[in-house]
């Protein structure tokens, strides 16, 4: 018996560990690799609709969809305030064209270095590129979702402004968001294969978390935890594209900024020091 336990107390044991990467050489390496993000987007966006009669054309009759069925019920059953002169259905659907995009490229993005690992594990490249690819990927359907929002508010007598060039912006930052979100939540679903569906509960709940179908107006004693949502800045700079007037815009925009200054820190020091052993672990 204690020859036994001498033996499986001598077994070996596999550590992995490794020295952590400069951040220079980090930055470095995705700058070099920097041509193979919208490779990597093309190929995932033709995969993704290759099989599909209509195409790209499902991910945006799904959302516009869906932003069509929470404007009936919370203009008709709920009857939620918006304010005078503003288009509830078209309130809606602008929000939910953002958060679609957001919540479906999220998704895939906080898997992507796990899915990623068969092409990862052949080639060396920077894995920080795997969550923005599908990402990148998204960006033509949120165009044309965006486009068929525009044309819509000609319908619901939504008149046309100036401040609607700041929509690409809107659009810009909910990119920015969701790939910063991405990063070390990818990273962090290579060691705890239960993110994935920590990040699909989150995803559910936030939609109620967000401005999305209800104004900050509207969120009585839950508008600080809005406030705090770095989808809210984006959300809100949407609105004011296009109806020219949103509450607390610059307070909004201020959080998306910390948010994302903050998230960029977290991603360079979690792949600074783990993107060297992060595929010996998939």
């Amino acid at each position: 018996m204690a020859t036994a336990t001498g033996n499986r107390a001598a077994l070996p044991v596999l550590e992995l560990t490794g020295e952590a990467t400069p951040v220079r050489a980090l930055l470095h390496d995705l700058w070099v690799h920097r041509g193979l993000l919208p490779m990597l987007a093309a190929k995932d966006f033709h995969a993704r609709y290759r099989s599909a009669s209509l195409g790209v054309l499902w991910s945006v009759l799904l959302p516009l969809l869906q932003g069509a069925v929470f404007a009936i019920v919370f203009s008709r059953v709920v009857r939620v305030p918006v304010g005078d002169g503003v288009s509830f259905p078209i309130f809606v659907m602008s929000g939910m064209v953002l958060w679609s995009f957001f919540s479906q490229s999220l998704g895939v993005s906080s898997t992507s270095i796990v899915d990623g690992g068969a092409i990862a594990g052949k080639v060396y490249f920077p894995r920080s590129i795997l969550p923005a690819v599908p990402v990148l990927a998204n960006l033509v359907s949120l165009c044309i979702a965006q486009c068929t929002v525009l044309a819509l508010m000609g319908l619901f007598d939504v008149s046309y402004r100036a401040t609607l060039l700041l929509l690409p912006l809107a659009m810009a930052l909910t990119t920015a968001v969701t790939t910063m979100l991405g990063e070390p939540i990818a990273l962090l679903h290579v060691y705890f294969r239960d993110v994935r569906y920590v990040v699909q509960a989150g995803l559910l709940v936030a939609l109620y978390a967000s401005p999305v179908i209800y104004p900050l107006d509207a969120a009585g004693s839950l508008r600080p935890v809005l406030m705090v949502n770095p989808m809210t800045g984006p959300l809100q700079l949407a609105r004011f594209a296009i109806f020219g007037s949103a509450e607390s815009l610059g307070a909004a925009l201020m959080v998306t900024t910390v948010w994302l200054l903050g998230l960029a820190v977290v991603t360079v020091l979690a792949f600074r020091r783990h993107e060297r052993i992060a595929m010996d672990r998939l």
